[in-house]
């Protein structure tokens, strides 16, 4: 039986839509439940046509892959008109996989507005996110965080720390502020999906494929309610890297619209050393403290000072002569000596050469060794270069050729 998806009802009822569809064929297996989203504001008046941006976003790259159709009543044709588009980032980034399957919407609906104007910024609380929110503060952006992305649905400890976290960034600067709850990230099975995209990639599907249009879909309805016309979604990689696979990027972010919307993948321009730099300025020049949070690890929402993703915006502070206490990390004496054991224990190569080894350059640059805590100091002394791997990895190269001699006979 062809795959395919019917989707049979949109229910919105107060602040909540569910969307109930029926799949057919091999990939059914791939759906566990209904997909759902909760906003802070009534989406009763929305048109359905807007309203399936979200649950298209979430399905249409799966569909791509098992060549399957989608079937819809309505679909708004700013979004209809832009799905090639957004897909040829996916096809040039995945020059292995083909992208088939198709969309069939029984009407286009035109929600574009002429009165729409202001923009919406994702924010997270990172380091991209601020960088984003600092550079257009003036534009005075609505906030828009989603629980379910990086903080799972029934994590209420996480998501009150989340929230109040938001609420002072936007009382601090004068910013309207939305949160969006949704399971979609838990309605699909991802190990059925990963599992059959391994033969293609090594990405994983969030990762590689979802989270980019998959997030900012999400935030359609309020663009609606609201009249935005520009939602921005901070980068994470530059213009310049080369053979990077990531749902969210340039190639496919900027050339998703929707009721009138354009998406601006932002900042992308810039590394994460120049991010930090940028927030650094500004806070400097304007007198601000930022809390930045970044830990992938920590579950309670904020920063735990002991993975890689804080250590590494630790030392890009600590590079631009900051204090990271002033931005949210709490540092204790034992997280100071752990550093070190993080360092080569959880960083892959590649952010290595592309995070470490320009902010230690710059460190070199801004500060003397004497400057840091004792427990800091191998890091400035380092050559990254050449001790890229732990320590024993060159002990463990070493008999490794000695057992490859003995094999050979020699």
């Amino acid at each position: 039986m062809q795959n395919e998806i019917v989707l049979k009802r949109i229910i919105k009822k107060n602040n909540t839509v569910r969307y109930i569809y029926v799949a057919n064929g091999e990939w059914k297996e791939i759906f566990k439940k209904e997909l759902s989203i909760e906003y802070d504001q009534n989406i009763e008046i929305v048109p359905d046509s807007v309203l399936v941006v979200p649950f298209l976003c979430n399905i249409l790259p799966i569909s791509w892959i098992y060549d399957a159709t989608i079937k819809v009543k309505e679909c708004d044709a700013d979004f209809f008109k832009s799905i090639d588009e957004f897909k040829n980032g996916y096809i040039n980034m995945y020059k292995r996989i083909k992208f088939l399957g198709k969309l069939d919407s029984e009407k286009l609906v035109n929600n574009k507005k002429n009165s729409q104007k202001g923009a919406i910024t994702f924010f997270s609380g990172g380091v991209d996110a601020f960088n984003t929110l600092l550079n257009h503060i003036d534009e005075k952006p609505s906030l828009v965080t989603v629980l379910g992305a990086d903080v799972e649905l029934n994590n209420e400890e996480a998501w009150k720390n989340i929230l109040n976290h938001i609420k002072l960034v936007a009382e601090e600067y004068r910013l309207n502020y939305n949160t969006i709850k949704s399971n979609f990230r838990d309605f699909i099975d991802y190990n059925i999906i990963n599992e059959y995209i391994s033969k293609f990639t090594n990405e994983d599907w969030w990762h590689g494929f979802q989270h980019g249009i998959g997030v900012i879909s999400l935030a359609a309805p309020i663009a609606f309610l609201e009249k935005k016309n520009i939602i921005y979604f901070a980068s994470t990689f530059r213009y310049v890297d080369k053979n990077v696979t990531c749902a969210s990027h340039y190639t496919i972010d900027n050339y998703l619209k929707f009721c009138g919307v354009d998406v601006i993948h932002d900042g992308a321009e810039f590394d994460r050393q120049e991010k930090v730099h940028n927030i650094v300025e500004f806070c400097k020049k304007n007198k601000k403290k930022v809390h930045l949070r970044v830990c992938w690890k920590e579950k309670n929402g904020n920063n735990c000072c002991q993975c890689e993703k804080c250590w590494r915006t630790i030392f890009e502070l600590i590079a631009e002569k900051a204090n990271p206490i002033d931005y949210g990390f709490e540092i204790s004496k034992n997280q100071l000596k752990n550093s070190k054991r993080v360092y080569y224990e959880e960083v892959p190569k590649f952010r290595r050469d592309n995070y470490y080894k320009p902010t230690q350059s710059l460190m070199k640059e801004n500060i003397s060794i004497k400057d840091l805590p004792k427990e800091l100091r191998w890091f400035y002394k380092i050559d990254i270069d050449k001790l890229g791997y732990h320590p024993y990895y060159k002990y463990y190269q070493r008999i490794k050729r000695k057992i490859g001699r003995i094999l050979k006979g020699g």
